[in-house]
């Protein structure tokens, strides 16, 4: 049997956040930022830039939101805050029963509950 979990890696932080995007965007859709005082611009939320991760990590209850492309439809990206701030965390894959990836988990808190949840999966 394959494995159904494992860690694929570790991703640092310097900016609280994390985006989450298919990286074939990156050149396409991104619009890179001018200055600092337009990070909190409000006409950038929504945007895929870094401005619009900071107002979806920052100015949002759920501290994470969509980015749009630029013709303004879903799915350019999520940005989120990584809940304690900078660092490096740990990033766990769930893998299906064909042996693919079906789900990531970035450990934030880093308190071994990523651990509890992958020793609930070996039973």
């Amino acid at each position: 049997m394959k494995k159904k979990f494992k860690q694929i890696g570790e991703v640092g932080v310097d900016s609280g956040q994390i985006l989450i995007c298919d990286p074939c965007y990156i050149n396409s859709e991104w619009t890179p930022g001018k200055k600092d005082e337009d990070i909190f611009n409000k006409k950038n939320k929504g945007q895929f830039s870094y401005s619009g991760c900071c107002l979806e990590t920052c100015d949002t209850e759920d501290l994470g939101g969509q980015l749009n492309y630029k013709k303004g439809h879903a799915g350019a990206g999520v940005a989120v805050s990584s809940g304690y701030g900078d660092g490096c965390y740990p990033v766990y894959a769930i893998y299906n029963s064909d042996g693919r990836v079906s789900k990531l988990i970035i450990d934030f808190n880093e308190n071994g509950n990523s651990k509890k949840i992958f020793d609930s999966l070996r039973k």
